[in-house]
């Protein structure tokens, strides 16, 4: 094993000695060939500088001042009308540079201008923006309004219903009670003559528990039931004071010319329901309660709370 490892590494020494003989003499010819091109340029070289010493030889200092005579000669020799022609050229330039100056100014100035439109455009934008966004909100609030109103007049219908059940029943208890019957009559015109509260604020009746037409609720219930017809008759009429005011203001915004909003009317519209609710209850119902017309009992609170709100 020792014989062969050995013999290969001497043919590796021999193929390694004959690659670097080879390198050499590549390497030989390429320096063969630099030196051949290096000569080459070298001899080029001296020719140039051989002619260019021979044409600075030949140019001579007379040639030279002939040169600059003759350029002088050539100014000397402009006539006038070329000097009048130059004269108008540069008067026309001088225009032109004026005039362009100018059209800079007025181009700066439609600029500053246009920005000053561009910025008020934003603004409207901006304005008319926030109207569309309060129309929008009005009218869902017009909306919900409509909605509230309609379920209130239906609740406040059902409540009537039933109040003009419950008055019907308490009617035919107060006809069949045992203890007015040689009255009958009288009381029956009394009761159709009573109105409601006078109804709620008179004496109890004494029921039978036999009777099948037996009023089925007391009389606090009795109360219950009208004190909660009038909130919702309250509260309806204060819906239709709403609704009607969004609709005259959407009518106004419709009609009138667009012009952005100032302070003082962004804060008008807030106080207009009011002064109309305020106006109608002590126009028509407190007078109407002074003067004996309308009882003064507690089914008056929810307009007593409505006028201490306003």
């Amino acid at each position: 094993r020792l014989e062969l490892e050995l013999e290969r590494l001497r043919l590796d020494r021999a193929n390694r000695a004959q690659q670097d003989s080879q390198h050499k003499q590549e390497l030989e010819l390429m320096e063969d060939v630099w030196r051949g091109e290096a000569q080459d340029l070298l001899t080029q070289i001296a020719q140039l500088q051989e002619e260019n010493k021979a044409l600075v030889d030949n140019l001579s200092p007379k040639s030279l001042t002939i040169t600059q005579e003759e350029i002088l000669r050539q100014e000397a020799g402009m006539s006038e009308r070329e000097r009048q022609v130059m004269k108008k050229l540069k008067e026309v330039v001088d225009k032109q540079r004026d005039e362009l100056r100018a059209k800079d100014r007025e181009l700066t100035l439609k600029n500053q201008d246009v920005e000053a439109l561009q910025q008020q455009l934003n603004r409207l934008m901006k304005i008319n923006h926030d109207l569309r966004h309060k129309v929008t909100v009005m009218d869902a609030q017009g909306r919900a309004l409509i909605e509230q109103k309609a379920e209130l007049e239906a609740l406040l219908q059902t409540r009537e219903q039933e109040t003009g059940k419950l008055r019907a029943e308490a009617g035919k208890s107060r006809d069949k009670s045992p203890r007015q019957p040689a009255h009958n009559q009288e009381e029956k015109g009394k009761a159709e003559a009573l109105s409601e509260e006078d109804f709620l604020d008179s004496e109890p009746v004494v029921v039978d528990v036999n009777d099948t037409s037996r009023p089925r609720f007391t009389l606090q219930e009795l109360r219950d039931v009208l004190h909660e017809r009038n909130e919702l008759k309250a509260k309806v009429f204060v819906l239709q004071e709403e609704l009607a005011y969004y609709k005259s203001e959407e009518a106004e915004e419709e009609n009138a010319p667009f012009s952005p909003p100032s302070p003082a009317l962004q804060q008008k519209p807030a106080a207009q329901p009011e002064s109309s609710i305020r106006r109608l209850i002590f126009t028509a119902i407190m007078p109407m309660v002074a003067a004996g017309l309308i009882p003064d009992d507690p089914t008056l609170q929810p307009i007593r709370r409505l006028v201490s709100l306003v």
